[in-house]
């Protein structure tokens, strides 16, 4: 009898060892959905003219407009919580945390805003070709010259920081770049024809007390011959991924920048896209014999570029998006929500989802070609 009781007690601890294990290590950390099919109930929605070159995000649980004609923050209901008008020819938007930054492309217009509203404009100096901002403000801006770039950094009061100029005929083209989380550093990459070859440059930039010892505050760089690297992104602030045509490249930056990784990859590079500190990339057509993904694969990396899990699809994937800790996967026949390489959800999509982003309580705002929906997740 005694031995029975003991055999039961050890069962039901192992259940409820297994239960735990479940719920705090294996399902996904989602919305109690589990792995299984939803439905998207629409709450509320508002079309718009995709001529108008509309950009929807949202700032904390709100929905941001931004267009042509200026910036408008709305609730989910559609009301307008406040709005500031402009006028431009080309905007692009970027989204960064607590804050959102519109700038007029090949002008000189360029707006900061917070979930209160306008924060401030910017004196720029050259007419903007590329910009980024990170989670604390700081706006970094590479302008046009007539002989090449101007690299200006401002902080997050608006003071400029950095006024850097690169000469076309000696450092090439800017192809991209990106700032750290704490502003301390940057990462530029150039594209420089030399004879008939193409190389990327990268600069890697300390503006902390740290690189104040080092010329123009370049801590260092790298040359990768027939390459083109037009991605590049601080993973974390000692962390960056630089993914090219033919390679994905990860750098430790603590002062001076080593490289720790090199990949050679098999396969076509059809999407990237992140979620907080990992590299996601999906694969298309293999380019080697051997060693390759399959089509339509997607592959996590970690901030050191070690593969973390490898998703094969069946269906071509149109969209990749990141979000936070979390990611999306869209085809013709479904939009799912992935955490750690694990479904959290699907549905059945009616468009093309250009981007998709929680606003809490199994809310979410979804972006289609010529409306946003806000949606509630439904068994």
């Amino acid at each position: 009898m005694k031995e029975q009781r003991i055999k039961i007690f050890l069962i039901m601890l192992l259940v409820i060892v297994s239960i735990t294990a479940y719920v705090l290590v294996i399902r996904p950390k989602g919305f109690g959905f589990v792995s299984g099919k939803v439905k998207l109930e629409v709450l509320n929605n508002l079309e718009y003219n995709p001529t108008d070159k509309v950009h929807i995000s949202k700032l904390g649980k709100n929905i941001v407009r931004s267009s042509k004609d200026g910036v408008t923050m709305m609730d989910t209901n559609g009301t307008t919580i406040w709005d500031k008008t402009f006028n431009m020819m080309n905007p692009k938007v970027i989204k960064e945390n607590n804050y959102l930054a519109v700038a007029d492309i090949s002008a000189r217009d360029l707006y900061l805003f917070d979930e209160n509203g306008f924060v401030r404009d910017y004196n720029v100096g050259s007419p903007i070709l590329m910009f980024d901002i990170n989670e604390n403000g700081i706006v970094a801006i590479i302008g046009q010259k007539n002989k090449g770039h101007v690299i200006e950094l401002f902080d997050a009061d608006g003071t400029k920081l950095i006024h850097r100029e690169t000469f076309t005929e000696n450092d090439g083209y800017p192809l991209a770049f990106d700032i750290s989380e704490d502003g301390s550093k940057m990462v530029t990459s150039y594209l420089y024809v030399k004879g008939n070859s193409l190389v990327s440059n990268l600069t890697f930039f300390n503006f902390s007390d740290n690189g104040s010892d080092y010329a123009e505050r370049v801590t260092g760089g790298f040359s990768i011959d027939e390459t083109v690297v037009p991605e590049i992104r601080f993973l974390d602030n000692e962390h960056v991924a630089a993914v090219g045509d033919n390679g994905i490249l990860f750098y430790k930056v603590n002062v001076i920048p080593e490289e720790i990784q090199k990949i050679e990859v098999p396969n076509e590079i059809n999407k990237v896209n992140y979620t907080e500190d990992k590299l996601l990339v999906l694969y298309g057509r293999p380019i080697k014999n051997e060693d390759n993904y399959k089509d339509n694969s997607l592959v996590t990396y970690n901030k050191e570029g070690k593969s973390l899990n490898v998703t094969e699809f069946d269906n071509e994937i149109t969209r990749l998006i990141g979000n936070e800790n979390k990611y999306y996967v869209e085809s013709e026949l479904f939009i799912r929500e992935y955490y750690n390489g694990k479904i959290n959800w699907e549905s059945t999509v009616k468009g093309d989802v250009k981007d998709i982003m929680p606003l809490g309580n199994n809310t979410f705002l979804i972006v289609l070609q010529n409306e946003y929906e806000v949606v509630k997740l439904t068994k």
